[in-house]
């Protein structure tokens, strides 16, 4: 199996350690909701905090390109907000995007993302004027 599809279904599975193991030592995620983690206990961090603030994920890697050093994906991402965002609780989020791995030994090295910001931010609640203001932060 692929580490992208391993990435996959350990996402899928909310298994942490697996999660983590999918990394290299010093394994960089650029996520554009949580920002960029580097290591183990950062990733971990990061990966327990996700889960924590939403329930019954679904990350479907639609297609994936892969070579031993890099791969391209294009996704669709879905989830319920959990209480533990208050201005969310309850709304279920579902939006496309694409990823891209640097790979090292088989290992993800380096993880960033790209998707409309502003589509994710209008389906768990944010009035028109705060989407604007979180994604001018961006410019």
């Amino acid at each position: 199996m692929s580490i992208v599809r391993e990435f996959e279904a350990a996402f899928n599975r909310q298994d942490v350690a697996a999660l983590v193991a999918c990394f290299t030592r010093e394994g960089r995620y650029t996520d554009m909701f949580f920002g960029e983690h580097t290591g183990a206990a950062a990733l971990r961090g990061m990966f327990e905090r996700m889960f924590r603030e939403g329930r019954e994920y679904s990350w479907v890697m639609d297609v994936v390109v892969e070579t031993p050093t890099a791969a391209a994906t294009e996704w669709t991402f879905g989830y319920v907000a959990s209480d533990a965002i208050p201005r969310s609780a309850g709304r279920r989020v579902r939006f496309r995007g694409m990823s891209l791995f640097e790979l090292e030994g088989g290992r993800i090295a380096r993880y960033r993302e790209y998707f409309d910001e502003g589509v994710a931010l209008l389906q768990l609640g944010f009035k028109p004027e705060s989407i604007a203001k979180v994604l001018a932060r961006r410019l």
